[in-house]
């Protein structure tokens, strides 16, 4: 009877894991139609696997074929405090006030002044509150029902975000105009970080090396003619953070913000910009890829 019963349970075993392994094969390939979609009609290119050599490229060879699992439950934001918690021994990441199970739960009088809505599942699904007596919350609980509804994954062809469960949540509020560094990582090896800066209606985004060297690199935006920004405060600390959290990822962008006496974790992003990283001059784009390697997948 033992036999029978453990026979029958290895069977079970391994038709559950055909079963996904099926079911990942075919999300995997419908990923991929998406990117070349995507590609042919965002770069006006074709995207091509047998020639990886640019940093969007192999991205996007790293949204089908990377299946590190880690990466849906740190690209949630919600289930990011726990992985800053594993990796520093504290969670760094903002604090959260509520989670609602849908936006009909939101009570607005139970929230401070300030504070920021959010949805765990995608980018930019946010809605900053500065003053809680000036808000449209009518308004503001329609467009988080659309993003409730929404496959963040698949809209964008970002893998990794359609298997986080949607909820919807209230974080602290902790300032506008921050300065967000933004750590581009590769094996748990910080190699760039650069800053977005805005100007009246003028947006900048300067390049650094780990000795805040700047480098002059265009990408989606031209560097900042007068490069007077000075290094962090805590930019030691800022690289340690960057180098843990980044350990178990062939690439991940970590961004940070300094407050006055702290920094705080935003996200761990896995394809910056919907993986349509490009640069002025192919050979930054290159360089910015050159150590992602995938030869060992």
């Amino acid at each position: 009877m033992y036999f029978i019963k453990a026979t029958l349970l290895i069977f079970i075993i391994i038709f559950n894991n055909y079963l996904s392994n099926l079911f990942y094969l075919k999300i995997q390939n419908y990923y991929k139609k998406r990117i070349k979609f995507l590609h042919s009609f965002k770069r006006k290119k074709k995207y091509n696997e047998s020639n990886l050599v640019t940093f969007e490229d192999k991205i996007n060879w790293l949204i089908i074929h990377d299946t590190n699992k880690l990466k849906g439950k740190c690209a949630d934001k919600i289930s990011l405090h726990k992985y800053s918690k594993m990796k520093l021994g504290k969670d760094i990441c903002n604090k959260i006030l509520k989670i609602y199970k849908s936006v009909k739960d939101i009570n607005i009088k139970e929230l401070p002044k300030q504070f920021v809505f959010k949805t765990n599942h995608g980018s930019k699904y946010n809605i900053i509150v500065e003053n809680k007596e000036k808000l449209n919350l009518k308004k503001a609980k329609n467009l988080l029902k659309i993003w409730m509804n929404k496959d963040f994954g698949e809209k964008h062809a970002e893998f990794h975000y359609s298997f986080i469960k949607p909820k919807l949540f209230v974080e602290e509020y902790i300032g506008k105009n921050l300065k967000n560094y933004k750590f581009l990582c590769y094996n748990g090896k910080p190699k760039y970080i650069y800053l977005s800066i805005k100007e009246g209606t003028q947006k900048y985004r300067n390049f650094y090396d780990m000795n805040w060297n700047f480098i002059n690199i265009y990408c989606l935006s031209r560097p900042h003619p007068k490069n007077y920004y000075p290094k962090p405060k805590f930019f030691e600390i800022m690289k340690k953070y960057a180098k843990i959290l980044s350990q178990d990822f062939k690439f991940v962008r970590v961004d940070l913000y300094e407050l006055e006496n702290e920094v705080r974790l935003g996200e761990l992003t896995f394809t910056p910009m919907d993986s349509f990283f490009y640069c002025e001059k192919k050979e930054q784009e290159i360089e910015l890829g050159k150590e992602i390697i995938i030869k060992n997948f």
